[in-house]
């Protein structure tokens, strides 16, 4: 029996969207943080809860709500990297 409380967030994946993010986990040339978002995702559609694919993915459960909020308000486009992230050429 699944404990806990279900999850407001609800994740359908287009079959586009579901191929995409498979590709990204058999990438090894996309950034590991694009990696480990797609997982997220596809975890979250699977069905999983926010603590299972948090304790799967090693991340704290707040990490893979901001996560599955950015999706489902931007799909794929969110789960790139914000301008401006990492070291400046400076």
């Amino acid at each position: 029996m699944v404990r806990g409380r279900k999850s407001s967030l609800r994740l359908v994946l287009s079959p586009e969207e579901q191929q995409t993010l498979e590709r990204w986990q058999r990438s090894t040339t996309i950034a590991s943080g694009r990696t480990r978002r797609g997982k997220i995702i596809l975890l979250l559609a699977a069905g999983a809860s926010q603590s299972a694919v948090a304790q799967a993915v090693d991340v704290h459960r707040t990490v893979v709500r901001h996560w599955a909020k950015r999706f489902l308000a931007q799909r794929l486009e969110g789960l790139s990297d914000a301008p401006g992230r990492g070291a400046t050429g400076g």
